[in-house]
Protein backbone atom coordinates (compact mmCIF):
# COMPACT_ATOMS: atom_id res chain seq x y z
CA UNK A 1 0.00 0.00 0.00
CA UNK A 2 1.27 3.43 -0.88
CA UNK A 3 2.48 5.55 1.99
CA UNK A 4 0.51 8.69 2.65
CA UNK A 5 2.25 12.01 2.17
CA UNK A 6 0.40 13.40 5.20
CA UNK A 7 1.78 11.20 7.98
CA UNK A 8 4.32 8.61 9.03
CA UNK A 9 1.88 5.77 8.38
CA UNK A 10 -0.43 4.70 5.59
CA UNK A 11 -4.09 5.41 6.36
CA UNK A 12 -5.19 3.17 3.50
CA UNK A 13 -3.06 0.26 4.78
CA UNK A 14 -4.54 0.61 8.26
CA UNK A 15 -8.05 0.95 6.84
CA UNK A 16 -7.62 -2.21 4.73
CA UNK A 17 -6.39 -4.07 7.81
CA UNK A 18 -9.38 -2.91 9.83
CA UNK A 19 -11.84 -3.86 7.09
CA UNK A 20 -10.22 -7.29 6.75
CA UNK A 21 -10.59 -7.69 10.50
CA UNK A 22 -14.26 -6.77 10.25
CA UNK A 23 -14.72 -9.26 7.42
CA UNK A 24 -13.08 -12.04 9.43
CA UNK A 25 -15.73 -11.55 12.12
CA UNK A 26 -18.65 -11.33 9.68
CA UNK A 27 -21.72 -13.54 10.11
CA UNK A 28 -23.43 -12.41 6.91
CA UNK A 29 -23.40 -14.80 3.96
CA UNK A 30 -20.69 -13.93 1.46
CA UNK A 31 -18.93 -11.42 3.69
CA UNK A 32 -16.59 -13.56 5.77
CA UNK A 33 -12.90 -13.91 4.89
CA UNK A 34 -10.15 -15.81 6.73
CA UNK A 35 -7.50 -13.19 7.54
CA UNK A 36 -7.28 -13.75 11.28
CA UNK A 37 -3.92 -11.97 11.41
CA UNK A 38 -5.62 -8.71 10.43
CA UNK A 39 -7.90 -9.02 13.45
CA UNK A 40 -4.91 -9.31 15.78
CA UNK A 41 -3.07 -6.42 14.14
CA UNK A 42 -6.15 -4.20 14.06
CA UNK A 43 -6.39 -4.30 17.85
CA UNK A 44 -2.83 -2.98 18.10
CA UNK A 45 -3.30 0.00 15.76
CA UNK A 46 -3.23 3.20 17.78
CA UNK A 47 -3.21 6.10 15.31
CA UNK A 48 -6.09 8.54 15.72
CA UNK A 49 -7.33 7.53 12.27
CA UNK A 50 -7.42 3.83 13.08
CA UNK A 51 -9.00 4.39 16.48
CA UNK A 52 -11.91 6.22 14.86
CA UNK A 53 -12.30 3.49 12.24
CA UNK A 54 -12.20 0.62 14.73
CA UNK A 55 -15.52 1.69 16.20
CA UNK A 56 -17.03 0.11 13.09
CA UNK A 57 -15.57 -3.35 13.70
CA UNK A 58 -18.81 -4.52 15.26
CA UNK A 59 -20.74 -7.22 13.39
CA UNK A 60 -23.34 -6.32 10.81
CA UNK A 61 -23.52 -3.80 8.02
CA UNK A 62 -22.33 -0.77 9.98
CA UNK A 63 -19.50 0.99 8.16
CA UNK A 64 -17.68 4.27 8.66
CA UNK A 65 -19.17 7.10 6.58
CA UNK A 66 -15.67 7.45 5.10
CA UNK A 67 -15.93 4.06 3.37
CA UNK A 68 -16.98 4.59 -0.26
CA UNK A 69 -20.02 2.64 -1.42
CA UNK A 70 -19.14 -0.91 -2.42
CA UNK A 71 -15.47 -0.63 -1.43
CA UNK A 72 -15.84 -3.05 1.49
CA UNK A 73 -17.40 -5.61 -0.83
CA UNK A 74 -14.63 -5.09 -3.40
CA UNK A 75 -11.97 -5.59 -0.70
CA UNK A 76 -13.66 -8.82 0.40
CA UNK A 77 -13.76 -10.08 -3.20
CA UNK A 78 -10.11 -9.18 -3.73
CA UNK A 79 -9.11 -10.94 -0.50
CA UNK A 80 -11.07 -14.05 -1.42
CA UNK A 81 -9.68 -14.14 -4.95
CA UNK A 82 -6.06 -13.89 -3.80
CA UNK A 83 -6.55 -16.31 -0.90
CA UNK A 84 -8.06 -18.89 -3.23
CA UNK A 85 -5.22 -18.42 -5.69
CA UNK A 86 -2.64 -18.89 -2.93
CA UNK A 87 -4.34 -22.03 -1.70
CA UNK A 88 -4.46 -23.57 -5.16
CA UNK A 89 -1.40 -22.28 -6.99
CA UNK A 90 1.08 -20.27 -4.91
CA UNK A 91 3.24 -23.33 -4.20
CA UNK A 92 3.96 -23.54 -7.95
CA UNK A 93 6.12 -20.40 -7.79
CA UNK A 94 9.74 -20.34 -6.65
CA UNK A 95 9.55 -16.65 -5.76
CA UNK A 96 6.55 -14.60 -4.68
CA UNK A 97 6.83 -10.82 -4.67
CA UNK A 98 4.21 -8.83 -2.76
CA UNK A 99 4.59 -5.19 -3.75
CA UNK A 100 3.14 -2.54 -1.47
CA UNK A 101 2.51 -5.30 1.07
CA UNK A 102 1.01 -3.19 3.84
CA UNK A 103 -0.28 -5.61 6.49
CA UNK A 104 -0.52 -8.56 4.08
CA UNK A 105 -0.42 -11.82 6.04
CA UNK A 106 -0.37 -14.52 3.36
CA UNK A 107 3.26 -15.46 3.99
CA UNK A 108 2.15 -16.30 7.54
CA UNK A 109 -1.30 -17.75 6.89
CA UNK A 110 -0.18 -19.98 4.02
CA UNK A 111 3.31 -20.81 5.26
CA UNK A 112 2.63 -24.56 5.22
CA UNK A 113 1.89 -24.34 1.49
CA UNK A 114 4.82 -22.05 0.73
CA UNK A 115 7.73 -23.92 2.30
CA UNK A 116 9.43 -24.37 -1.09
CA UNK A 117 8.98 -20.72 -2.09
CA UNK A 118 10.76 -17.51 -1.18
CA UNK A 119 8.41 -14.64 -0.35
CA UNK A 120 9.55 -11.06 -0.73
CA UNK A 121 7.51 -8.22 0.74
CA UNK A 122 8.41 -4.85 -0.77
CA UNK A 123 7.01 -1.74 0.86
CA UNK A 124 7.85 1.78 1.97
CA UNK A 125 10.43 1.66 4.80
CA UNK A 126 8.14 3.42 7.29
CA UNK A 127 5.15 1.18 6.55
CA UNK A 128 7.31 -1.95 6.61
CA UNK A 129 8.97 -1.01 9.90
CA UNK A 130 5.54 -0.40 11.41
CA UNK A 131 4.29 -3.82 10.29
CA UNK A 132 7.35 -5.66 11.62
CA UNK A 133 6.95 -3.89 14.97
CA UNK A 134 3.28 -4.91 15.17
CA UNK A 135 4.09 -8.57 14.44
CA UNK A 136 6.81 -8.56 17.10
CA UNK A 137 4.48 -6.87 19.58
CA UNK A 138 1.93 -9.62 18.96
CA UNK A 139 4.60 -12.40 19.11
CA UNK A 140 3.73 -13.48 15.56
CA UNK A 141 6.78 -15.22 14.11
CA UNK A 142 8.07 -14.31 10.67
CA UNK A 143 8.42 -17.40 8.44
CA UNK A 144 12.02 -18.24 7.60
CA UNK A 145 11.34 -17.91 3.87
CA UNK A 146 9.97 -14.35 4.14
CA UNK A 147 12.26 -11.47 3.20
CA UNK A 148 11.47 -7.80 3.81
CA UNK A 149 12.75 -5.32 1.23
CA UNK A 150 12.23 -1.60 1.94
CA UNK A 151 11.51 0.47 -1.16
CA UNK A 152 9.98 3.81 -2.04
CA UNK A 153 8.49 3.03 -5.45
CA UNK A 154 8.52 6.71 -6.38
CA UNK A 155 12.23 7.06 -5.56
CA UNK A 156 13.87 3.65 -6.10
CA UNK A 157 14.24 1.65 -9.29
CA UNK A 158 12.58 -1.73 -8.83
CA UNK A 159 14.60 -3.42 -11.56
CA UNK A 160 17.85 -2.69 -9.68
CA UNK A 161 16.46 -4.31 -6.54
CA UNK A 162 15.15 -7.37 -8.39
CA UNK A 163 18.42 -7.92 -10.23
CA UNK A 164 20.31 -8.09 -6.93
CA UNK A 165 18.22 -11.06 -5.76
CA UNK A 166 19.41 -14.63 -6.31
CA UNK A 167 17.47 -16.58 -8.91
CA UNK A 168 17.72 -19.65 -11.06
CA UNK A 169 17.01 -19.75 -14.75
CA UNK A 170 13.44 -20.70 -15.56
CA UNK A 171 12.04 -20.22 -12.05
CA UNK A 172 8.43 -19.08 -12.11
CA UNK A 173 7.71 -15.88 -10.22
CA UNK A 174 4.44 -14.52 -8.88
CA UNK A 175 3.91 -10.78 -8.42
CA UNK A 176 1.06 -9.46 -6.27
CA UNK A 177 0.22 -5.75 -6.52
CA UNK A 178 -2.78 -5.41 -4.24
CA UNK A 179 -4.11 -1.91 -3.62
CA UNK A 180 -0.95 -0.34 -5.02
CA UNK A 181 -0.77 1.02 -8.54
CA UNK A 182 -3.69 3.45 -8.28
CA UNK A 183 -1.68 5.43 -5.70
CA UNK A 184 1.44 5.76 -7.86
CA UNK A 185 2.42 8.19 -10.59
CA UNK A 186 1.99 6.86 -14.14
CA UNK A 187 5.75 6.85 -14.76
CA UNK A 188 6.29 4.85 -11.57
CA UNK A 189 3.71 2.27 -12.64
CA UNK A 190 5.39 2.00 -16.04
CA UNK A 191 8.74 1.45 -14.35
CA UNK A 192 7.31 -1.27 -12.11
CA UNK A 193 5.74 -3.22 -14.96
CA UNK A 194 8.85 -2.75 -17.07
CA UNK A 195 10.97 -4.13 -14.22
CA UNK A 196 8.67 -7.13 -13.84
CA UNK A 197 8.73 -7.73 -17.58
CA UNK A 198 12.53 -7.59 -17.57
CA UNK A 199 13.09 -9.74 -14.47
CA UNK A 200 10.38 -12.37 -14.68
CA UNK A 201 11.00 -15.63 -16.48
CA UNK A 202 8.44 -17.04 -18.94
CA UNK A 203 5.27 -18.41 -17.30
CA UNK A 204 5.60 -15.98 -14.40
CA UNK A 205 2.30 -14.40 -13.35
CA UNK A 206 1.04 -11.11 -11.96
CA UNK A 207 -2.18 -10.24 -10.17
CA UNK A 208 -3.15 -6.64 -9.52
CA UNK A 209 -6.18 -4.45 -9.01
CA UNK A 210 -6.65 -1.11 -10.68
CA UNK A 211 -9.04 1.79 -11.08
CA UNK A 212 -10.54 2.89 -14.38
CA UNK A 213 -8.92 6.06 -15.71
CA UNK A 214 -12.23 7.91 -16.10
CA UNK A 215 -12.67 7.71 -12.32
CA UNK A 216 -9.67 10.03 -11.94
CA UNK A 217 -11.26 12.65 -14.19
CA UNK A 218 -14.67 12.47 -12.55
CA UNK A 219 -16.31 11.25 -15.75
CA UNK A 220 -17.23 7.87 -14.27
CA UNK A 221 -20.37 8.30 -12.18
CA UNK A 222 -21.24 4.61 -11.76
CA UNK A 223 -21.82 3.08 -8.33
CA UNK A 224 -19.23 4.28 -5.81
CA UNK A 225 -16.83 5.77 -8.38
CA UNK A 226 -16.92 9.41 -7.28
CA UNK A 227 -17.00 8.40 -3.60
CA UNK A 228 -13.89 6.20 -3.83
CA UNK A 229 -11.84 8.97 -5.47
CA UNK A 230 -12.97 11.68 -3.07
CA UNK A 231 -13.01 9.43 0.00
CA UNK A 232 -9.39 8.40 -0.37
CA UNK A 233 -8.35 12.00 -0.95
CA UNK A 234 -10.04 12.94 2.32
CA UNK A 235 -7.82 10.53 4.28
CA UNK A 236 -4.64 11.75 2.60
CA UNK A 237 -4.38 9.14 -0.17
CA UNK A 238 -4.59 10.23 -3.80
CA UNK A 239 -5.47 8.10 -6.81
CA UNK A 240 -2.97 8.98 -9.53
CA UNK A 241 -3.06 6.15 -12.06
CA UNK A 242 -5.81 4.38 -13.93
CA UNK A 243 -6.28 2.13 -16.95
CA UNK A 244 -8.85 2.98 -19.59
CA UNK A 245 -11.77 0.59 -19.59
CA UNK A 246 -11.41 -1.88 -22.46
CA UNK A 247 -7.67 -1.17 -22.87
CA UNK A 248 -6.17 -3.54 -20.30
CA UNK A 249 -4.80 -5.81 -23.04
CA UNK A 250 -2.98 -2.88 -24.63
CA UNK A 251 -1.41 -1.90 -21.31
CA UNK A 252 -0.23 -5.45 -20.62
CA UNK A 253 1.06 -6.09 -24.13
CA UNK A 254 3.40 -3.14 -23.79
CA UNK A 255 5.16 -5.07 -21.03
CA UNK A 256 5.12 -8.48 -22.74
CA UNK A 257 2.29 -9.75 -20.55
CA UNK A 258 -0.80 -11.67 -21.64
CA UNK A 259 -4.15 -11.30 -19.92
CA UNK A 260 -5.47 -14.48 -18.29
CA UNK A 261 -8.44 -13.10 -16.41
CA UNK A 262 -10.15 -9.76 -15.88
CA UNK A 263 -12.81 -9.35 -13.22
CA UNK A 264 -14.95 -6.24 -12.98
CA UNK A 265 -17.52 -5.55 -10.28
CA UNK A 266 -20.25 -7.59 -11.97
CA UNK A 267 -18.07 -10.67 -12.37
CA UNK A 268 -16.81 -10.43 -8.78
CA UNK A 269 -20.37 -10.03 -7.46
CA UNK A 270 -21.46 -13.20 -9.22
CA UNK A 271 -18.40 -15.13 -8.09
CA UNK A 272 -18.22 -14.12 -4.45
CA UNK A 273 -21.56 -12.61 -3.42
CA UNK A 274 -24.20 -14.66 -5.21
CA UNK A 275 -26.01 -17.22 -3.07
CA UNK A 276 -27.18 -20.65 -4.21
CA UNK A 277 -30.33 -19.10 -5.69
CA UNK A 278 -28.25 -16.65 -7.70
CA UNK A 279 -29.20 -13.62 -5.62
CA UNK A 280 -26.38 -11.09 -5.24
CA UNK A 281 -25.90 -10.34 -1.54
CA UNK A 282 -23.39 -7.50 -1.85
CA UNK A 283 -22.95 -4.72 -4.41
CA UNK A 284 -19.38 -3.85 -5.43
CA UNK A 285 -17.84 -0.50 -6.19
CA UNK A 286 -17.67 -0.26 -9.98
CA UNK A 287 -14.55 1.92 -10.12
CA UNK A 288 -12.21 -1.02 -9.54
CA UNK A 289 -11.28 -4.29 -11.21
CA UNK A 290 -8.81 -7.17 -10.81
CA UNK A 291 -6.42 -8.41 -13.50
CA UNK A 292 -4.42 -11.64 -13.74
CA UNK A 293 -1.74 -11.88 -16.41
CA UNK A 294 1.13 -14.16 -17.47
CA UNK A 295 4.45 -13.51 -19.14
Amino acid sequence: MAKSTMSDFSPSAELVCILRAKSYSEKREGYKTEDYISLLISHSLTSFFSMTQKSFLMPGNILSPQIPAGSYEFLISRTKYLDEFFQLHASEFANIFILGAGFDSRAIRFQNLLQQSLIYELDHPVSQKNKIAKLQELSISTPQNLRYIPIDFNQNNLVNILQELPRKKGEKNLFILEGLIMYLLPDTVENIFSAIGTYASPASEIIFDYVYSDVLTGENTSYGSIEVFEGLKNIGEHMLFGIEKGHLDTFLNQHHLKLLDEMDANILEQRFFANSQGKVLGKLNTALAIAHAIK
